[in-house]
């Protein structure tokens, strides 16, 4: 027995026609003159600003992304697309929340959260964006991020992408930090706006991945139903679709075959003050569309995440996150990003909530693979042995109900504050036992390359 849920293939022709349609005759706009001159010679029509793709170019474009790859670092690597998700931490938070105290993100988060994510089994790569660390002057902080994560984990990581010459710099850094070359080392995550806009830095960013041949998520999620999308759901995915494919024909026309993760982040809306919910149902629905274009085009993807409004651990925290989880468990992404911790409509990580969502991952994990009925789970043997007035109680049976039926950290009712203590010492022993080979001196030559020592940490 095992669920899943999806668009339909004629859903998918449709969705996929439209865009073509879109890409060819209302085009997209390009502001980087660079970037036009690429699409021309690659044979897109451009006039001025608008660039115009043609269903051929499009097609064989798609064709030539592969559906699974790895991104190594010098501890192993993760492979995208081959069936396991691999989750991504939290993504550009602003506050933090621990024990509902919230404030502005500092550097120490930063390496806390780095740190937490090097230790927690379930995260498969690390991210210089989980949170901002304001009290790092601004033209350093990109240098920071980076540098922080190389130098406290050894998982493979997201890029810098901030701008041509940050993204640059942070894959020499990665490359010769952890001696690599010649391989992807970073996954770069690159936005597409609505309504179909590709800015200056979203076409550098993913040039200088094509050069460095490092794989990209493109991603078109902005899009905010009734201001820069369409008012209905299936208008606001359309468009987005159109957009992702746009930037996937622009990587694949510079480095064709580039490994690329096709990215649908779209949420909900309120439709009454214009704003974004992430924890809509809406947000749950087009992560499991997302699952029926990214098998249409036969493409890894990135949808959905531990999504909610609220701005504390409530009842809308639990309920938001876990649906908006679930159903990211039912599509079967190939990226989970904003695995653990997320709340506020993605401005706040919480502390607390990162150990919650844990628990609440592990419990939909299974609650998504279902259960086994066979001739040997159903047990009959077993049954007819202990009769109508026996009873199942021996050291068997107790090992496989605690394999069978896991708990995974919830448990009996708590009060809020046994969860807040429950979850914060949990993450001060994370913290406390947390042991990671110091860096050589080579690799702290190569960050004082780019950072003065008062922030090395």
């Amino acid at each position: 027995m095992k669920l899943t849920l999806s668009i339909s293939k004629k859903e998918c022709d449709l969705i996929h026609e439209q865009s073509l349609k879109l890409l060819k005759t209302m085009g997209i706009t390009v502001f980087s003159n660079e970037a036009q001159e690429i699409f021309r010679k690659a044979g897109a029509r451009v006039d001025g600003k608008q660039v115009f793709l043609d269903a051929p170019l499009v097609e064989e474009s798609l064709k030539l992304v592969p559906s699974a790859f790895p991104v190594y670092s010098n501890s192993g690597r993760v492979v995208v697309g081959k069936g396991e998700i691999c989750t991504l931490p939290a993504y550009g938070g602003t506050y933090v929340s621990r024990n509902e105290a919230i404030a502005l993100g500092t550097r120490r988060d930063y390496v806390n959260f780095t740190k937490l994510n090097q230790q927690n089994q379930l995260i498969k790569m690390a991210s210089p964006y989980t949170i901002e660390p304001f009290d790092i002057p601004p033209d350093l902080r990109s240098a920071y991020r980076m540098a922080m994560l190389l130098k406290f984990s050894d998982k493979p990581c997201l890029s810098i992408v901030g701008s041509q010459e940050e993204s640059c710099a942070c894959i020499a850094m990665v490359k010769r930090y952890r001696g690599i070359d010649h391989k992807p080392v970073v996954l770069g995550n690159v936005n597409v706006s609505a309504p179909m806009i590709m800015g200056h830095s979203t076409t550098e960013v993913i040039t200088v991945h094509c050069l460095e041949n490092q794989p990209l998520m493109i991603a078109c999620g902005s899009g905010l139903s009734g201001l820069t999308a369409p008012p209905t759901p299936g208008g606001n995915f359309l468009l987005a679709n159109a957009g992702i494919i746009a930037g996937i024909v622009f990587a694949q026309i510079q480095s064709p075959g580039l490994p690329i993760i096709y990215g649908l982040p779209l949420f909900g809306v309120d439709p009454f003050k214009a704003e974004t919910l992430v924890g809509s149902p809406a947000t749950a629905l087009f992560t499991l569309a997302a699952k029926g274009m990214a098998e249409y085009y036969k493409i890894p993807f990135r949808a959905g995440g531990t999504f909610t409004d609220s701005k504390y651990l409530d009842y809308q925290s639990g309920f938001e996150s876990g649906i908006n989880l679930l159903s990211t468990l039912l599509a079967e992404v190939d990226c989970l990003m904003h695995s653990f911790g997320m709340e506020d409509a993605l401005k706040t990580i919480n502390y607390n909530k990162y150990i919650l969502d844990e628990y609440a991952f592990l419990s939909l994990k299974d609650f998504v693979q279902g259960m086994e009925i066979n001739d040997v789970t159903t047990m009959m043997d077993e049954i007819l042995k202990v009769g109508s007035t026996g009873n199942y109680i021996s050291s068997r049976n107790l090992k496989l109900i605690r394999k069978q039926y896991r708990p995974h950290g919830f448990g009996e009712g708590k009060t809020k504050a046994a969860v807040l203590k429950e979850t914060d010492d949990e993450i001060i022993r994370r913290l406390d036992s947390y042991q990671f080979t110091a860096p050589t001196k080579e690799q702290i030559k190569i960050i004082r390359g780019y950072l003065p020592d008062e922030y090395i940490d």
